[in-house]
């Protein structure tokens, strides 16, 4: 067996696994790959890029990962892991991409986690600072591995980064110039012993930073230590931070974007739907201004972003009914953002369609937001029945197997004036590939329906 003492051990394949491999190969360190999964994704990339890396698999627990140099964790493991703390216990260093890549950049790095809005945040982000004449590189968890960025990008002014909880656990060297916790809410339950748990490891993307951007309605997104630059965003009418949304009394109600008291933007102007997005566009403008940019520069910019593919999307208005595509909410904090978030659009009812891999989620928190808007929940998948009980009593529920039958489901009932959304509040693992394959799956039953009606 291929002995580790003294190796970069590399545990999980994957995207990031294999950019972490081929990182250190090219620093000249000795590598190997383990996983647990005897034919994991990447597999084939590495044995044509890396031939010379073994690759091992099996349970963690046939390993020494004591005798390793250095352990290179992908987030899909848990830290937890029995193996992996017996090393930890041994003295061998851990770390992730992540920690990698701040080890080696030079480049200022806004960092931005968060339950919810991460990858809506860092890509407004990423267009504004580039609308201001920065060369930009947005990367981490929204898709694009943060060390096959830093090995392909030429000249960078300035890193952008959506950052997991996952990733922040293996990462003590960031020290970014701006860090920013957006939200704080139940997710990824079954790998953390409680909220305050999970929150924890979102604190860590404030250790060494220059200023703090967080979001004042949600005290688990507070730095626990002192920071230099503090930027709150969010808050009411009485209690708020710099950047906010408010609502004036007008004919119709109309809420602005506000810098303090100054108005900065009505949210008639955004091209992004929902009240969550508007909090978004509050926290871009705080990080901006945290940044040292004028964000008046980047307003346009901002106005004109459409939003992300599978985040409240609009997919069609088949007879007077809107149907969006929220699969990328996979937690119950981001469904409660999608349902409060379209509320105010809906004429008629609101039908949700929810359900799949609940992640050991407490669906309770989902209660009085569906009691206030959703007229019929439509549950789908794996946990349907968890998510059953959790609403009994407070909104009409059916129940069917699959997302297909939930779509057809939704348009027997839906009319004129009504929204169907797809906001799962579950991971997607139970039926799909991801969230981007449910979602597409989605957008084609959708526009299947569409076109039987053309």
């Amino acid at each position: 067996m291929t002995q580790l003492k003294g190796k970069h051990v590399v545990i999980g394949l994957g995207k990031t696994g294999l950019s972490c491999a081929r990182f250190l190969t090219r620093l000249g360190c000795d590598v190997v790959v383990i996983d647990t999964r005897n034919e994991p994704p990447g597999k084939t990339d590495l044995v044509s890029e890396l031939p010379h890396v073994p690759l091992l698999t099996g349970d963690l627990k046939q390993f020494d990962l004591t005798s390793a140099q250095e352990l290179i964790v992908s987030p899909g493991i848990s830290i937890r892991s029995a193996a992996i703390k017996k090393a930890i216990n041994a003295g061998v260093p851990i770390a992730g991409d992540v920690e990698l890549f701040a080890r080696s950049v030079a480049a200022p790095v806004i960092a931005v986690t968060g339950s919810n809005g991460k990858s809506t945040v860092v890509t407004l982000v990423g267009k504004a600072l580039e609308a201001a004449g920065y060369e930009v590189c947005v990367a981490g968890n929204i898709g694009l591995p943060v060390l096959d960025a830093l090995s392909s990008a030429e000249e960078v002014d300035v890193w952008v980064l959506e950052l997991s909880s996952f990733q922040l656990e293996t990462t003590q060297s960031l020290r970014a110039k701006v860090a920013v916790n957006l939200n704080v809410s139940e997710d990824h339950m079954d790998r953390y012993d409680s909220l305050d748990d999970y929150a924890m490891a979102k604190q860590r993307i404030f250790e060494g930073c220059e200023s703090a951007v967080y979001w004042l309605d949600d005290h688990r997104t507070k730095p626990i230590h002192a920071i230099g630059a503090m930027r709150p965003f969010g808050g009411s009418k009485v209690v708020h931070g710099r950047f906010h949304v408010e609502a004036f009394q007008t004919v119709p109600e109309t809420n602005y974007i506000m810098d303090g008291s100054k108005k900065v933007m009505s949210v008639e102007d955004l091209k992004l739907s929902g009240a969550h997005n508007w909090l978004n566009i509050a926290a871009v403008l705080a990080i901006l201004t945290e940044f040292g940019v004028d964000y008046q520069s980047c307003l346009e910019t901002l106005k004109q972003y459409p939003g992300l593919r599978h985040r409240c999307q609009w997919v069609a208005n088949i007879h007077g009914v809107n149907w969006y595509n929220d699969s990328k909410g996979t937690n119950v904090g981001a469904a409660i953002s999608a349902i409060t978030g379209l509320a105010g659009m809906v004429t008629g009812k609101l039908i949700w369609l929810a359900g799949g891999e609940g992640k050991g989620a407490d669906f309770s928190e989902l209660v009085q937001p569906v009691a206030a808007a959703v007229g019929l929940a439509i549950l789908y998948g794996k946990d349907a029945e968890v998510l059953s009980s959790a609403l009994q009593g407070e909104v009409s529920v059916e129940k069917v197997e699959t997302l297909q039958q939930a779509v057809l489901l939704a348009k027997r009932h839906a009319e004129a004036g009504d929204v169907v959304l797809l906001s799962p509040a579950c991971a997607s693992f139970d039926q799909f590939k991801n969230y981007e394959d449910r979602g597409e799956q989605f957008i084609k039953l959708v526009k299947r329906e569409a076109s039987d009606h053309e």
